[in-house]
């Protein structure tokens, strides 16, 4: 996985728009000259990109806010990230899950999650329920940045 070029990506994004987080993902959405559309659906997928039409398509059922964000963080990391041009989309044998997916994860938890910002943050005692409350994601998602970033250690016992 590209993870140093995803979080770069994700970095000069944050930079050139001047973001702070709760980085507002769907303003950055439109930023990057795409559409979300809210659809009704019984299949259960969150959402889809549409690449052609440049719409993140989110399934309308998804009602909690930390999934919604980092469902079209993840989507939008599909986009910028062009899996859509050479859609590779081999396994990785450590998760069982497909490359693709993996980086369009590290995106969406790197983009909503920046690194620089949660190191500070961290090393100045912000609590992780207040982070999760900040950057306006689900404790999972934010635990497993914790642990990229490997800032577990500075966190009180």
């Amino acid at each position: 996985m590209r993870t140093a070029f995803i979080q770069k990506t994700t970095q000069e994004l944050i930079k050139k728009y001047n973001y702070e987080p709760p980085i507002p993902i769907e303003e950055l959405v439109k930023e990057l000259g795409l559409k979300i559309r809210n659809i009704s659906t019984e299949l259960e997928i969150d959402a889809k990109l549409d690449p052609v039409k440049k719409i993140i398509i989110i399934n309308e059922s998804q009602n909690n806010i930390a999934r919604r964000r980092f469902t079209i963080a993840h989507e939008l990391g599909h986009f910028v990230l062009r899996h859509y041009i050479n859609p590779w989309d081999f396994e990785d044998p450590e998760t069982g899950k497909s490359y693709i997916e993996n980086e369009a994860d590290e995106f969406a938890g790197s983009i909503l999650m920046p690194k620089d910002f949660l190191t500070k943050q961290i090393k100045k005692g912000t609590s992780p329920r207040e982070l999760q409350s900040i950057c306006q994601v689900s404790n999972q998602a934010l635990w497993v940045r914790l642990e990229i970033y490997r800032l577990t250690k500075f966190l009180s016992s």
